[in-house]
């Protein structure tokens, strides 16, 4: 099984410390700070594969997500919802190219992809995960996730997430779930038409309590679906990353507001990195896996360009201190 994300850890699980059990105990320090809010969502952002994907209609290939819609008589083996990760010896479906379009994964080495309009025939896709703990009734959760338009076919502005206490599996084969209200939706006049960035959908919600699963998708059928024709079809396509859902009652409020403060892109980067202050200023400092600073510079909330070209290949941290926060990020440097 590929597991990226641990992949540092069991890199310094070894009996020569010194330096490198410094820096060890530095990541450990910092991928800490991440879990401080507690995500729900297993596996969020695909990067945990049984196998890299060698055709489309693999989601099952990153567990436990899967595709609730029936798809050729079952959902364990079989689907039409899309996993794309570097890993793939196929070029079809790798990243940052793929079959689909060309885009960076917003974090790691994979992300999804579903349909979330197929014209008038009412054709969807969707994308099921089981949250790793029960929703409690009367808390506040917020959720993220991001989508990016893989092609300039048609946009739509219908994305959402819906929360349930069983899955939704339907056997309607591929047709648009429209009999159910997603807790959280994308407004309805924000055209999700980028295909060069990725794009936020987030909300919150107070659960109803016994919630255990999310599905994200469009849920309205064409005729309540807002598209834009961008003139190269009418399907619309997105990949989707980033998946969270954290209990933002009292202080998870703050926390989740913390992420949305930076963006990082490319990310893997290659040559240069551009960082992105959303509000204010504060000081940036670029981490090797040892713990080494590498770089240092004041940011602002414009855009700031890293030059990393003559930096290894391999896993980087970010840090952004400011008046009121300490924001970690991590990148990749190919």
């Amino acid at each position: 099984m590929l597991y990226r994300i641990n992949r540092i850890r069991v890199l310094f699980l070894s009996p020569f410390w010194g330096d490198l059990g410094k820096g060890f105990c530095f990541v450990f320090v910092l991928l800490s700070l991440y879990s401080k809010s507690q995500n729900l969502v297993p596996n969020p952002s695909f990067e945990i594969l049984t196998q890299c994907p060698t055709l489309f209609n693999q989601i099952y290939y990153a567990p436990p997500w899967f595709q609730p819609c029936i798809h050729s008589g079952n959902t364990t083996n079989s689907s039409s919802s899309d996993v794309y990760d570097t890993c793939s010896n196929y070029a079809e479906y790798g990243v940052p190219t793929n079959v689909a379009g060309f885009q960076y994964a917003q974090t790691g080495f994979a992300y999804a992809a579903i349909y979330l309009y197929g014209d008038t025939v009412n054709y969807r896709e969707y994308l099921e995960v089981p949250l790793t703990d029960t929703l409690i009734a009367n808390k506040k959760y917020c959720v993220e996730f991001y989508v990016s338009l893989s092609y300039p076919a048609s946009a739509v502005s219908n994305c959402g997430a819906y929360f349930s206490n069983d899955s939704i599996l339907d056997t309607t084969n591929l047709k648009a779930i429209d009999y159910i209200t997603p807790q959280i939706e994308n407004p309805i006049g924000n055209m999700l038409n980028d295909t060069a960035n990725w794009m936020l959908i987030s909300g919150n919600f107070i659960a109803q309590g016994g919630e255990r699963f999310m599905t994200i998708g469009n849920f309205h059928n064409p005729a309540n679906t807002n598209v834009q024709s961008l003139g190269g079809g009418t399907v619309a396509y997105y990949y989707v990353d980033d998946v969270s859902v954290v209990d933002c009652t009292g202080i998870g409020i703050s926390e989740v507001a913390e992420e949305n403060t930076v963006n990082i892109f490319p990310n893997p980067a290659t040559n240069s990195l551009t960082l992105t202050l959303s509000k204010g200023e504060g000081t940036a400092s670029i981490y090797n896996v040892l713990g080494q600073v590498v770089y240092t510079a004041k940011i602002t909330n414009s855009k700031t360009a890293i030059d990393i070209s003559t930096y290894p290949k391999g896993v980087y941290f970010i840090n952004i201190n400011n008046a009121t926060q300490s924001i970690n990020r991590k990148f990749v440097k190919e």
